[in-house]
């Protein structure tokens, strides 16, 4: 079997024109998520003279983070086969104790830096179309950036072989697991040692070890099923017979291109339109010497035709350039969701046209969703549970009986859709037949409705039938009470008096 140095430098080796591609979309965008070649923390990043791309890639990627893996919410549910669940008699526990496996996955998420990494992985699979994530056994998340690490995949996307690279300081290895590999490694130089993690589907598992110079460090070797492995590859885009994904930022490079010339043009005409040059004419006869002395409002020998002002005659020109920087920046804000930046300028922007118009935004990530779905949200899950089956925390029932579906992202857009509908009826319903228009549904039905397209849960918090009867009774009677308590009151306050009046003597 080959070493996970030489898989690296072969399938490495066939990638420039990926990383450059990559390279050039990121120095439009953010630079240091895939800076140049042969950089450091030290180095000079390029400095794009536009912050458009940089802040359309962070707005896309945390409304992309909040969609993919909502705060309080599972992202997924826990769903039985119909052939499995006919033959149970009462699902009711089985049910709360899939509600329990949601909640627990939910809680690994919050007390990990899961978030931290998705937001990172996001970041980079939007402006390079490519990204690592790996969750450990042990919690957490991390994420790898294009130019650590080499996919293979196959016919149908599916990966074959990963291999990684990082460069590690001698002083943070294990100096016990070093001296069991026999090889020499001076702790006290500041070079850098190459680890290579090489991960293989072999059959239906995915194997994987760690080498430093072609040996495998003991202990780092691992074997999960292909659909629990702890490293997931992604891709923003999936093209056919391709290892890599393209970004959304390449597909409008052109835009940001143009916008970016455009900046920089602007940027020097204002420069130099904000330079203030006086010309003297030849043979003048205004002392400059008494001007340059001259304070405000002192009065100075000379006239005044001696003196220019230096003007860049250029503004027409600049005109036709801030009209195509405002038309790019119009499109590039409907590619990034930037809905700001695509509110008409007007008098009177209803709510409802903001509304629309963001949830037209929203739809052009319906592909961008399906693909993260499978490759991204589903190994997230099937992660959490390899997790929390070694943790023993995982209900008696046959992992077969156990199927995972994603309840976000494309599927909630279509939720979003159906809500939007239900909203135009029932507020057109009220508009034609008046307030005893609602009178004819049932509004725990539609409270329930609403509660599942918003995509929150109300079970806790929702009144049962029995609850409900109870307060109706309990109003009934105080009602009849009420009603009561006048004449009763009256008939006592009247007794009282009598007796009150029979009690004191005759004067």
């Amino acid at each position: 079997m080959a070493t996970a140095k030489a898989r690296w430098e072969k399938l490495n080796g066939s990638r420039d024109a990926i990383l450059q591609r990559a390279r050039d979309a990121a120095d439009l965008t953010i630079p240091a998520l895939l800076p140049p070649e042969g950089h450091n923390e030290n180095s000079t990043l390029p400095q794009p003279y536009q912050s458009l791309g940089a802040r359309g890639v962070n707005n896309l990627a945390s409304k992309l983070a909040m969609a993919l893996l909502p705060t309080g919410n599972p992202f997924f549910r826990m769903m039985i086969p119909d052939d499995v669940l006919a033959e149970i008699a009462d699902d009711t526990e089985i049910q709360e104790e899939l509600r329990k496996i949601e909640n627990r996955a939910m809680r690994l998420v919050e007390r990990g830096n899961l978030r931290v990494a998705l937001h990172a992985t996001l970041r980079n699979l939007i402006t390079t179309g490519n990204a690592l994530l790996h969750m450990p056994a042990t919690g957490g998340a991390r994420m790898f950036r294009l130019t650590n690490f080499c996919v293979l995949r196959d016919a149908m996307g599916y990966w074959r072989e990963i291999v990684i690279k990082e460069s590690v300081h001698p002083a943070t290895l294990d100096q016990a697991l070093i001296g069991k590999m026999d090889i020499e490694v001076d702790l006290t130089s500041d070079d850098n040692l190459e680890v290579y993690t090489y991960i293989r589907k072999e059959s239906d598992k995915a194997v994987w070890d760690q080498q430093i110079e072609d040996k495998v460090v003991p202990g780092s070797d691992g074997r999960t099923s292909y659909d629990e492995c702890p490293y997931i590859p992604l891709r923003w885009g999936a093209i056919e017979n391709e290892d890599y994904g393209r970004g959304h930022v390449e597909e409008y490079m052109g835009d940001l291109r143009s916008l970016e010339g455009l900046s920089k043009s602007i940027v020097q005409f204002a420069a130099a339109a904000a330079k203030i040059i006086f010309l003297e004419k030849p043979n003048s006869t205004t002392d400059l010497e008494a001007l340059n002395r001259a304070e405000s409002g002192e009065f100075v020998e000379g006239n005044r035709d001696d003196i220019e002002t230096l003007q860049v005659e250029k503004f027409p020109d600049f005109q036709v350039a801030k009209s195509t920087a405002d038309d790019l920046t119009l499109r590039l804000s409907h590619a990034f969701l930037l809905t700001t930046g695509t509110v008409r300028n007007a008098e009177r922007v209803t709510a409802e046209e903001i509304r629309m118009q963001a949830q037209e935004l929203e739809d052009v990530l319906g592909g961008v969703y399906t693909v993260l779905s499978q490759e991204l949200q589903l190994p997230i899950v099937k992660r959490l549970m390899a997790q929390m089956r070694k943790a023993q925390q995982m209900p008696t029932l046959p992992d077969a009986a156990l199927e995972p579906v994603v309840i976000t992202g494309f599927d909630a857009l279509g939720r979003g859709h159906e809500l939007n509908k239900y909203r135009e009826y029932f507020a057109d319903g009220k508009e034609l037949f008046g307030e005893g228009f609602m009178a004819q549904f049932d509004h725990t039905k539609v409270a329930q409705l609403m509660a599942t397209h918003h995509n929150i849960d109300i079970e806790d918090i929702q009144k049962s039938p029995q609850q409900m009867e109870r307060e109706e009774d309990d109003a009934v009677v105080g009602s009849v009470v009420d009603k009561a308590a006048g004449p009763v009151a009256g008939q006592l306050a009247g007794a009282l008096a009598s007796s009150m009046t029979e009690e004191i003597p005759n004067g």
